[in-house]
């Protein structure tokens, strides 16, 4: 058995780039056995991710256009926490804003780290219940998003056929599979 990794000591850290939502940072690392190197961290706000369900039981899902890999992604409504919001709201907040509807209050399902080893942020990850659309959307400059309504079993297949493929939506996917499983099981005691 191999032994346990130490903890690394924070010797200084210094701004490094600034790409408005997103900075990256320097950070210069202690090991205990004292060897030091440097490291690069991206800091951003959490984000949060929200799997909406409607009153007819169906998943609330958009598409939109992704930069990093030049193409549309189906993803679970969400985005980025403003400055001292409350994640619940920042969920509720994000699924009126992209796709109009409105639901129950926000139930926590996880807190996820998306990528440790280079960013620093969490991603709360929403259920919201009893969706209802009730107003337009308000989209953010370049925003541009599709919304569409998914049986629960098809999401699966849009994972499969490489239509969904943004780690947390499938990230968020599994906790909300996990949570729907968990709620048959109480139902049927």
């Amino acid at each position: 058995m191999t032994s346990r990794p130490k903890k690394w000591q924070l010797v200084r850290e210094s701004p490094y780039a600034d790409c408005k939502v997103f900075k990256i940072v320097k950070r210069r690392y202690r090991h205990p056995d004292g060897r030091e190197d440097d490291f690069f961290v991206k800091t951003s706000r959490d984000w949060v991710q929200v799997a909406a369900i409607t009153e007819e039981g169906k998943v609330v899902l958009v598409n939109q256009f992704r930069f990093g890999v030049e193409k549309t992604s189906w993803e679970f409504p969400g985005g980025v926490i403003d400055e001292g919001e409350n994640p619940a709201k920042a969920a509720a907040r994000e699924l009126s804003e992209e796709t109009g509807y409105k639901g129950a209050k926000p139930k926590l399902l996880a807190r996820i780290r998306p990528n440790p080893a280079i960013l620093n942020n969490t991603a709360h990850i929403y259920l919201i219940e009893g969706c209802r659309k009730v107003s337009d959307t308000h989209f953010d400059p370049n925003e541009e998003v599709q919304t569409k309504l998914f049986d629960l079993d098809e999401l699966d297949k849009l994972v499969e056929s490489g239509k969904m493929f943004h780690s947390i939506a499938i990230d968020a996917l599994y906790f909300l599979k996990r949570h729907m499983e968990s709620a048959k099981v109480k139902v049927c005691r």
